[in-house]
């Protein structure tokens, strides 16, 4: 009996190889472009945000909900409501979504679309066409995301104490909008406020009228008690762009807190440019602290030509730099730090004249002390992955036992793994193409289990796995992977999951001594591998029971 159960389990293990061979990626197509993609860990739902649609898809991406949220009569220079009558310039307009985001101890999904000064509402997450709040006659308060389409908006839904839930947002600004960069918005309504109105009066930063700099935000995360944004800004004087990173205090709400500084992403080669625009970011813990991983592109006009990298920012480096700042700002000398201080947005900042410790004494910031507060001194790092002559567009991150393994997309839609050592280097082992030359957009996301990757093309979502350890047939395919997801079995000469090996060798555990495998694992064991280092068809393990070796393909009956 058990040795039944042993070769039951590992026929189990054939098939799964033989049907990865002939895997067709699960994909859904959307009507009109796609904008944003969420997955809840919990229920494994998919929500899309797509021009005119929202879409609530289940786990493998079938349609479960789709709901209309335009097109709409509106006109970027009128205040909703709109009435034909008083904005007379008024059509019928596509509504862009603008920001998606899942607030899973309220169940609901917040949304925001281009249409109406970039207004948003709250949806119920088990059904989207069920809407918890919508507002439209609230005037400028109310207006959270940017009404330019090519202007980007990014959020984070958190706290900012017991029973708070808050959206903290950041977005560049069209030639239409209200001029507001960073903002916290309330979810809920107070007896003062609606939801989506400004936190407080003070939690709002509003570019400067004289300021002549723009933004496309990229990313928003939190990390302990902070909350961080990054963001490309186009400088005017000096004509420039920069990658900053902005950090605040989640419990500030008068943003006294508020500091950005620099990134940069170097070339390996020294004689070439450093990559110059961060594409997409993520955060992860692949040890003892956590890391943003960020993709930058550098054009053709710069030295070293086009192309793409990926670099690592320690977050724990971030914030002692950080705090080097503030401290360095609070107690240095005008003189000194005037070239390297800024007032970000508008103004000039003025340093110097503060005791020592008091960036320790306030760590949120203080009134009396420089805010908001920019450096132009951050951090630099070297690539540990280049690509010439194509972007990397996007990029999320998996980490377990000290093994990291990060995904990402590119602009000619291929999804790239990619093994990165501890050592600070990196070896690509896999390349799955999603579709043909259409570009993978930013929005690349892990399912809670992690067993499967969401990603964005267009108008297609698709859903992959996250390994295929059956399908490697080389010891140096299997390997980079395994320091995540595979392991290389010694005696079964086959390259499986590590929830697979576990089955293995529970069932070899309960059968018979004589007829029982021993199970020697070892990451990238070599003596699994034949000549070239190809490990056998998977399926020509297990004979028949007639003795004759079957064909590659074929199961016994």
């Amino acid at each position: 009996m058990a040795l039944r159960l042993w070769a039951l389990t590992l026929l189990g293990l054939l098939g799964a190889a033989a049907s990865l061979r002939s895997r067709k990626l699960d994909f859904f197509r959307s009507e009109r472009e796609l904008n944003h993609l969420a997955v809840d860990e919990a229920s494994g739902v998919v929500y899309l945000g797509a021009v005119n649609a929202l879409y609530q898809l289940d786990a493998k991406l079938q349609l479960e909900q789709q709901v209309a949220t335009g097109p709409a009569l509106d006109n970027k220079k009128c205040t909703p409501p709109i009435e034909a009558s008083q904005c007379h310039e008024a059509e019928m307009t596509d509504n862009v979504n603008q920001l998606l985001l899942l607030d899973p101890p309220r169940k609901r999904l917040v949304e925001c679309g281009s249409l109406f000064k970039g207004i948003c509402a709250l949806r119920a997450l088990s059904n989207i066409s069920l809407r918890l709040f919508y507002e439209d006659g609230s005037g400028e308060k109310s207006f959270v995301a940017s009404n330019d389409e090519g202007v980007a908006t990014v959020g984070l839904v958190s706290s900012t104490g017991p029973g708070d839930r808050v959206l903290f947002v950041g977005k560049g600004n069209g030639p239409h909008d209200n001029g507001i960069i960073v903002s916290t918005r309330l979810l809920d309504r107070t007896d003062s406020r609606e939801a989506f109105e400004a936190y407080t009066d003070h939690a709002t930063y509003k570019a400067g009228y004289l300021s002549t700099n723009t933004q496309q935000f990229v990313a928003a995360f939190e990390d302990g008690p902070y909350v961080f944004f990054v963001f490309n800004q186009q400088d005017k004087h000096p004509a420039q762009n920069r990658t900053l990173l902005a950090r605040m205090c989640r419990e500030d709400p008068n943003y006294y807190s508020y500091l950005e500084m620099d990134l940069q992403c170097r070339d390996p080669d020294a004689n070439a440019a450093a990559f110059g625009t961060c594409l997409a970011a993520s955060v992860a813990a692949p040890g003892s602290g956590r890391v943003l991983y960020a993709v930058f592109s550098r054009d053709s006009q710069s030295s070293g030509g086009p192309g793409a990298g990926l670099c690592l920012f320690p977050l724990d480096e971030v914030h002692a730099k950080m705090e080097a700042n503030r401290n360095a700002c609070y107690t240095g000398t005008w003189e000194s730090s005037r070239d390297i201080f800024y007032k970000p947005f508008h103004g000039e900042i003025l340093c110097g004249g503060h005791a020592l410790g008091s960036s320790q004494s306030f760590p949120c910031g203080s009134e009396h002390l420089p805010y908001p507060l920019g450096s132009r001194d951050g951090l630099k790092a070297t690539a540990v992955l280049q690509r010439g002559g194509l972007n990397l567009t996007a990029v999320t991150v998996t980490a377990e036992n000290n093994h990291t393994v990060a995904f990402l997309g590119t602009s000619d839609g291929r999804i790239l793994k990619v093994y990165l050592t501890p050592n600070g280097t990196s070896s690509e082992y896999d390349s799955i193409l999603v579709e043909i030359n259409k570009r993978v957009k930013r929005d690349l996301v892990l399912s809670g289990d992690l067993a499967s990757l969401y990603t964005m093309t267009q108008d297609k979502v698709f859903r992959l796995p996250v390994q295929e350890c059956l399908s490697y047939p080389t010891c140096t395919q299997c390997q980079p992977a395994s320091g995540v997801h595979c392991r290389v079995s010694s005696d079964l000469k086959m390259c499986l999951t590590l929830p697979r090996w576990g089955q293995l060798a529970s069932a070899s555990a309960h059968a018979p001594a004589a007829a029982s495998m021993p199970l020697g694992w070892a990451p990238g064991d070599l003596r699994a591998c034949g000549p070239q280092g190809k490990l056998p068809d998977p399926v020509s393990v297990c004979p028949p029971r007639d003795g004759r070796r079957r064909k590659s393909g074929t199961m016994p009956s």
